[in-house]
C-alpha cells in the first residue's frame, strides 16, 4: 500500500509539473510576441521621436508649399486648360500631390510642428505668370513652369535625403522622390507635345 501510495503521488507530482512547465511555456510564448510587438511600435514610434533639425524643418516647409501650389495650380489646369494633355498633368498633379501632403500633414502632427496654409509667394507667382496667359500659350507655359518647378523639388527633396536628421523626414522625402521623377518626365513630355501642336 505504501509502495502504491509513493507511485500515485510521485505520478501525480510529475504530472503537475508538466502542465505548469506548458503553462509557463505558453505565458512565455505570449509575453515575446507582445514584446515583439511593442518593440516594432517602439521602433515607428522612435522613427518620429528623433530630434528635427533646421534643415528638416525647412524640407517639410517647402515640401508642403510645393504640394500647395502643385494641387492648386493643377486644380485651375483641370478647369481651364484648352488641351487634353495640359487637363491630364493637372489632374495627376492634383491626385498625386493631395496623397503626399495628406501623409506630410500625419508626419508634422506626430512631430508637433505647424505647416505652412498657403504655396508662398514665389510659387504663387509663378502659379499667376500661366494663369495671364490664353488659350494652347497657358499650357504651354504650365508645362514649362512644371519642368523648372519639378527639377527644384527634385533637389529639395534630394538635400533632405542626404543632409537631414529625422529618420522619419526622410523617409518621406525618399518615398516621393520617385513621384517628382515622374512628373518630371510627363511634364517635359507634355510641353514636347503641346509645342508641337499647330496654333491655327
Amino acid at each position: 500500500m505504501t509502495l502504491q501510495r509513493m507511485a500515485v503521488s510521485a505520478g501525480l507530482a510529475v504530472g503537475l509539473a508538466t502542465a505548469g512547465w506548458g503553462i509557463a511555456a505558453t505565458a512565455g510564448t505570449t509575453v515575446a510576441s507582445g514584446s515583439t510587438g511593442a518593440a516594432t511600435a517602439g521602433l515607428t514610434a522612435n522613427r518620429t521621436a528623433q530630434p528635427v533639425s533646421s534643415q528638416d524643418r525647412m524640407f517639410m516647409d517647402e515640401a508642403s508649399q510645393i504640394n500647395l501650389a502643385e494641387i492648386s495650380l493643377g486644380s485651375y489646369m483641370v478647369a481651364h486648360g484648352t488641351t487634353t494633355t495640359a487637363k491630364d498633368l493637372g489632374g495627376t498633379y492634383v491626385r498625386d500631390h493631395a496623397a503626399a501632403q495628406g501623409r506630410l500633414r500625419v508626419l508634422a502632427l506626430r512631430l508637433h510642428l505647424t505647416l505652412p496654409a498657403n504655396p508662398g509667394k514665389q510659387l504663387e507667382s509663378v502659379a499667376a505668370q500661366v494663369k495671364a496667359q490664353k488659350g494652347l500659350s497657358m499650357d504651354v507655359a504650365f508645362a514649362k513652369a512644371s519642368v523648372s518647378g519639378h527639377e527644384k523639388a527634385i533637389a529639395i527633396f534630394r538635400k533632405e535625403e542626404s543632409a537631414g536628421s529625422n529618420p522619419a523626414v526622410k523617409a518621406y522625402a525618399a518615398n516621393y522622390l520617385p513621384m517628382l521623377q515622374a512628373h518630371l518626365r510627363l511634364a517635359k513630355r507634355a510641353e514636347s507635345a503641346m509645342r508641337a501642336t499647330p496654333t491655327g
